[in-house]
C-alpha cells in the first residue's frame, strides 16, 4: 500500500500543488566553497609528495569532462549502479515504507530518478532533500524533477554534506539517506569515518542508508575505466591545473604535465597522479606562492578506494549501521548496500 502524504492530502495528482510550488530551498549557501582554501593549497604543495585536493576537479569544465567520461564504454561504475537500481528500486522503496529521501552529493539527481519512479507508480508522495554545494545545478535539477514527478516535493540544501545534514528539518517519517556513485571511495579514510559519524548523528533510529560502492576486482577493469580511450578521464584531472591557474593567477603550462593512473591491488585503491615532465617552477601569484617541480615528480590528485563487501559492512557496522541487504553486479563487481541506523 502506498505511503500516505505528510500533509494529509490524498495521493491523487489533482491534490498536488503546481510544479514551481513543490521546490524550495531550505538552505542556499552563497559563499564560494573554495574562497578561503588558499592556505590548504599551499600546505598540500609543501608536503611530500605534493598533492591537489580533488575538489579542484569540479569546476564547470571538469564536471562536463567527468560526465562525458561516465558515458564511455570503459567507465562501468555509473552503468553498473544504474542497473542495480533498476532491478531493486521497488524492493528498496517498499522495504523502507516509502521514506523521505535525503541525498548527499545529489548533482543532477540522475541516479535517484529510478527511486522516484517507484513513488510515481504507487501515486505516493516523496519528499526529497538533495544536498549539493552547486546551487545552480541543484535548482535546475529540482525544477526538472517536479515537472516529471507530480508527487515529488524537493527541499534543496545548497551547501556541504555536513552543513546540509545539520540543517535537515525535524523528522516526521522514516528517511532514506542516499550516498551513491561510489563517492565514499573518493574520500580519505578519516573523512569516511567523519562523514559516517555525522550521518549517524543526523539520522534517527530506524532510518536507512543506501550506499553505492565500487568493489575490489581485476585491475584491468579499473585501469580501463580511469584511462578511457577518449581521454575524458585524463582531461578532467589535468583540468585541475586550469582551475588553479584561473582561481589563483597561476602559470601551470599544460604541455609540461601528463596524467598517470594505476590501480594498487594491495591497497585496493586507484591512484591518480599528475606527472611533471620537466624541471620547472610554478607560481600562484594571488597566493604569493612559488614551488619547484623536478622532472618526473608526481603530484597526488585523486584516490578511489575499492572495497570488499564484508569490509564495507564492518566499517558501517562500527559506525552504527546494520546491513539490511546488499546487491552486487557480478560482471564489474559493483555493490549497492542498504543499511539501517541502530
Amino acid at each position: 500500500m502506498a505511503a500516505s502524504l505528510d500533509n494529509g492530502a490524498g495521493n491523487g495528482v489533482s491534490h498536488l500543488s503546481a510544479a514551481a510550488d513543490r521546490v524550495r530551498f531550505v538552505l542556499r549557501s552563497t559563499d564560494d566553497p573554495l574562497a578561503h582554501d588558499g592556505p590548504n593549497v599551499i600546505r598540500n604543495f609543501m608536503t611530500s609528495p605534493k598533492s591537489i585536493s580533488s575538489v579542484y576537479v569540479y569546476d564547470e569544465a571538469g564536471t562536463e569532462l567527468f560526465e562525458r567520461q561516465c558515458r564511455t564504454p570503459e567507465y562501468y561504475l555509473r552503468r553498473a549502479e544504474a542497473e542495480l537500481l533498476r532491478r531493486h528500486a521497488g524492493d528498496i522503496v517498499q522495504l523502507c515504507e516509502f521514506p523521505a529521501i535525503v541525498e548527499l552529493g545529489a548533482g543532477t539527481a540522475e541516479k535517484t530518478r529510478t527511486l522516484f519512479e517507484v513513488y510515481a507508480e504507487h501515486e505516493a508522495r516523496c519528499d526529497y532533500y538533495p544536498i549539493d554545494i552547486d546551487t545552480e545545478t541543484l535548482s535546475q535539477a529540482a525544477h526538472a524533477l517536479v515537472c516529471d514527478f507530480p508527487q515529488l516535493f524537493v527541499h534543496c540544501l545548497g551547501t556541504t554534506y555536513l552543513e546540509g545534514l545539520r540543517a535537515l528539518p525535524r523528522r516526521t517519517r522514516c528517511r532514506l539517506f542516499a550516498f551513491l556513485g561510489s563517492s565514499i571511495g573518493n574520500m580519505q579514510r578519516q573523512e569516511i569515518e567523519d562523514l559516517l559519524a555525522h550521518l549517524f548523528a543526523g539520522a534517527d533510529r530506524g532510518d536507512y542508508l543506501l550506499l553505492g560502492a565500487d568493489l575490489h576486482k581485476d585491475a584491468s577493469f579499473i585501469d580501463k575505466a580511469y584511462n578511457d580511450s577518449a581521454g575524458f578521464g585524463p582531461r578532467s584531472t589535468l583540468n585541475m591545473l586550469h582551475h588553479l591557474n584561473r582561481r589563483y593567477d597561476g602559470n601551470f603550462v599544460m604541455d609540461n604535465f601528463r596524467y598517470r593512473s594505476k590501480y594498487d591491488p594491495r591497497l585496493k585503491r586507484n591512484e591518480v597522479r599528475i606527472e611533471s615532465l620537466a624541471a620547472q617552477t610554478v607560481t600562484l601569484a594571488s597566493l604569493d606562492f612559488t614551488m619547484a617541480l623536478a622532472a618526473g615528480e608526481l603530484i597526488d590528485a585523486e584516490i578511489m578506494w575499492k572495497f570488499e563487501p564484508d569490509e564495507l559492512c564492518s566499517l558501517l557496522d562500527r559506525a552504527g549501521f546494520s546491513l539490511v541487504n546488499r546487491w552486487i553486479e557480478l560482471l564489474y563487481r559493483y555493490g549497492l548496500f542498504l543499511f539501517r541506523r541502530r
